[in-house]
């Protein structure tokens, strides 16, 4: 349960960037601003890989205490 908080944020994050993702896209569709789209996809890229790598994180401690706590049991047997 030490790891919901990093996750949830890496979820948000991710979706955070996916909605930059389509607010760039539909001003690049809709009002045809060019110039102003470019500085919004890079911030949603920077957002989005935020979020990935936080989810990556979450993961992998929740495997690393996991695993501790099998190499504690097979250690009492």
């Amino acid at each position: 349960m030490r790891y919901w908080w990093r996750e949830t944020a890496g979820w948000a994050l991710v979706a955070i960037g996916l909605l930059i993702f389509t607010w760039a896209v539909l001003l690049l569709t809709v009002y045809h601003a060019i110039i102003d789209t470019g500085p919004m996809v890079v911030a949603g890229i920077i957002v989005f890989r935020g979020g990935i790598h936080l989810l990556k994180v979450a993961v992998a401690a929740r495997i690393c205490t996991e695993a501790a706590a099998e190499g504690k049991k097979e250690a009492r047997s």
